[in-house]
């Protein structure tokens, strides 16, 4: 059975339980908030080491190849370009879609915190490199930066490191195979993450408040996945069938949408990259977790026409030019730093646009804080997606990419 389709069963198994088994007081949620826990425990088991090895050993691989420098160009201009796009994607529809105001919501609102720059500098150089590996599994940036600078030194022969480059090559073929046998049980995981997600839907009181702007984000979205980017791939690809790419991003996306976790799904992303986009080792290791760290332009288009809606709901007024503009640099700038929060990154950058608007607006995002689960998991889905059609466009642009049957597809 195709990945997709045991995530895809485990999924609407899920919403099928969530739906129709009674919250027993709360009992049943709390289980399967639970069980989504252990699911992504084990989904994210093996992807700091298959970043650490897979990217060092596709690094040395790039600077033999020479290619290098011109993959990463792309894919910061790439993550710049979506970025930019995106949130103007997002901040134009809300504002012509215009969806009713939402009623401010009075609570208490949970505190944010991203790092600061220099905070930043000392998780990818701590004083003890060993530190890193101490982390609680958040901060990927700084095994990032370890695995590019062991790839860069591996290619230096005279100074003896074939030995290592091996060994790193050897674990990343390692990682990637328990990856992969993760990822073939991770199926029953989805059952517990769609169930989560309705359950955690059934508790919003007045659902019909928020549909019209959860349609509006919902049709951006579809335009985006089913139009813009297999149009793209289209011209940029050779002319041929682009929704090819989107059958083989079906495992992604699912993983994307129901664990709503950038990490669990860039193990997914790696897999599905190689074996289903055709995606060398080379390109794969070093774009989607650059991808999962700051390239988060789906999360930047949800959060920046949710808070146009916010500010139209708290305000009462017209949006001006001038807070339209704040409001998409603003959250381009916020999507560049969510790295640290690969399971909320929408309501945490929300949560800074609100603090960083000030006004008394402080708490304004938690009016939409009901709908933050679903909200948060179209962001990771967008995410998710952004990163495997950019991915397919680099290594079309380098000639690095095979064609696979779709027959073939994991």
């Amino acid at each position: 059975m195709k990945i997709w389709m045991r995530l895809l069963a485990g999924s609407v198994i899920g919403v099928l339980l969530g739906m129709y088994l009674p919250e027993a007081g709360g009992d049943t949620r709390r289980f399967f908030e639970l069980a989504s826990e252990i699911a992504l425990s084990v989904g994210r088991y093996v992807i700091f080491p298959l970043v650490l090895f897979s990217l060092a050993a596709g690094t040395y691989e790039l600077r033999s190849e020479r290619k290098l420098l011109r993959v990463y160009l792309k894919t910061f201009g790439l993550i710049a370009v979506t970025g930019a796009v995106l949130v103007t994607f997002g901040t134009g529809g809300v504002l012509v879609f215009s969806p009713a105001r939402i009623p401010p919501i009075f609570q208490e609102a949970p505190a944010f915190e991203l790092p600061t720059v220099l905070d930043t500098v000392f998780q990818v150089f701590p004083r003890n490199m060993f530190a890193m590996f101490a982390d609680a599994g958040t901060q990927l940036l700084p095994l990032y930066v370890l695995a590019v600078i062991l790839g860069l030194l591996f290619a230096g022969e005279q100074f003896g490191t074939e030995a290592v480059a091996a060994f790193f090559d050897s674990a990343g073929r390692l990682m990637y195979r328990l990856n992969s046998l993760v990822i073939e049980i991770i199926g029953v995981g989805f059952v517990a993450f769609g169930a989560r997600l309705i359950f955690n839907l059934r508790e919003v009181a007045e659902f019909e408040i928020f549909a019209p702007l959860i349609l509006v984000l919902v049709i951006m979205t579809l335009v985006l996945v089913l139009g813009v980017y297999p149009l793209l791939i289209y011209l940029l690809g050779g002319r041929r069938n682009p929704y090819i790419w989107l059958y083989a991003m079906l495992a992604p996306g699912l993983t994307g949408f129901f664990s709503a976790d950038a990490f669990l799904s860039l193990g997914v992303l790696t897999r599905i990259g190689r074996e289903n986009l055709g995606l060398p080792r080379m390109v794969g290791s070093t774009v989607f977790p650059l991808f999962a760290i700051i390239g988060k332009a789906g999360s930047g288009l949800v959060a920046s026409a949710v808070f146009i809606v916010i500010l139209q709901s708290y305000t009462a007024l017209e949006i001006t030019f001038a807070q339209a503009i704040w409001v998409m640099t603003t959250s381009f700038g916020i999507s560049l730093l969510l790295g640290p929060v690969p399971g909320s990154g929408v309501l945490v950058a929300l949560g800074m646009l609100s603090n960083a608007h000030g006004g008394g607006m402080e708490e304004a995002f938690v009016m939409i804080q009901p709908i933050a689960p679903l909200l948060i998991a179209l962001g990771v889905f967008l995410d998710v997606m952004t990163a495997g059609f950019c991915a397919h466009l680099i290594a079309q642009s380098e000639d690095l990419r095979a064609r696979i049957d779709p027959m073939d597809f994991a």
